[in-house]
């Protein structure tokens, strides 16, 4: 039995989304893996969470949702009015959340799984924090990414799909590391979670790229109107790229042409999980609404 656990955080405004994701993850779960999902939130009522669990009836896998307040990161920079709100922290403080387990893996949700997580989650980190999926190099010259010289990293990389070495991380203090760093970046700090993990640990274990492959990668062949291509072509081969989508395990919707479920024509695959997701849970907000209302794709 592979019993791993898996964090998510997200709020009211991306309850479809969440659920979606939950249910790729327990789909594709091999018939050994048992995943312990735990959700931190601030705003989720009860009754959603009821319709959450019913999503792990009849399965091995359980769901737990735990509140957080987001006056832990009072003060902290964020989008006001947009998607990045405190809520992008919750992932940093999982070493803190969950002292039972010394590796934890957390993942975004607007992703789809198409495929198990046991081989991610047994990578030996030895003496990393944690691992994630590298972006582009860390340096002056970066496409998408703010360059601060202060990271030490040879690669800067993405917080969408991240393994922490929890045990390691609790002896290091990697959660007053975070907050240090918030308070000291402050205003300088342009993706949030993001620059936050990369400032605060120096040692990142890089995972292969089909843990975190970009829709504009996975729906096409033609890449050259993809813009992550544009940086991630200066860390892998086109060859390393072609094998890793072909291969993905996370399929993450960030970047253009949006999330799935605000456009107007949804991918076959996806749309294929919002009609198994319990009906409850397929809550549009008035921004998904409306920005599937003005979508041309």
């Amino acid at each position: 039995m592979n019993k791993i656990p898996v964090v998510f955080t997200f709020d009211k405004r991306i309850i479809l989304g969440a659920a979606v994701t939950i249910k790729s993850l327990i789909d594709t779960a091999k018939p050994e893996t048992e995943y312990d999902i735990y959700v931190y939130h601030p705003d989720i009522d009860d009754k959603t969470a009821q319709e959450f669990a019913k999503m792990c009836e009849d399965t091995k896998h359980s769901i737990t949702f735990e509140y957080i307040s987001t006056e832990r990161f009072k003060g902290a920079p964020i989008n006001k009015g947009g998607s990045w709100t405190e809520i992008v922290y919750y992932r940093l403080l999982i070493p803190e959340l969950l002292p039972q387990y010394d590796k934890v893996i957390y993942a975004d949700t607007d992703v789809l799984f198409k495929g198990d997580l046991t081989e991610a989650y047994n990578i030996d980190l030895k003496d990393y924090e944690c691992a994630a999926v590298a972006m582009e190099p860390n340096n002056e010259n970066m496409l998408c990414h703010k360059y601060f010289p202060e990271n030490k990293n040879e690669l800067t990389y993405i917080s969408s799909f991240i393994i922490f070495n929890s045990k390691k991380m609790r002896e290091e203090n990697f959660v007053s590391r975070v907050f240090d760093i918030i308070k000291t970046f402050n205003t300088r700090l342009k993706f949030f979670d993001l620059d936050t993990l990369n400032l605060a640990c120096d040692k990142i274990y890089s995972l292969p790229y089909r843990y975190g492959v970009f829709q504009s990668l996975y729906y096409t062949d033609d890449w050259s109107t993809s813009e992550e291509y544009k940086f991630l072509k200066n860390v892998y081969s086109d060859d390393t790229l072609k094998h890793e989508v072909k291969n993905v395990i996370m399929l993450h919707y960030a970047g253009n042409p949006g999330k799935p479920w605000r456009r107007k024509y949804i991918p076959e695959d996806y749309k294929a999980f919002i009609e198994r997701i319990p009906k409850t849970l397929k809550k549009y907000t008035f921004r998904d609404l409306r920005k599937r209302l003005f979508s041309k794709v």
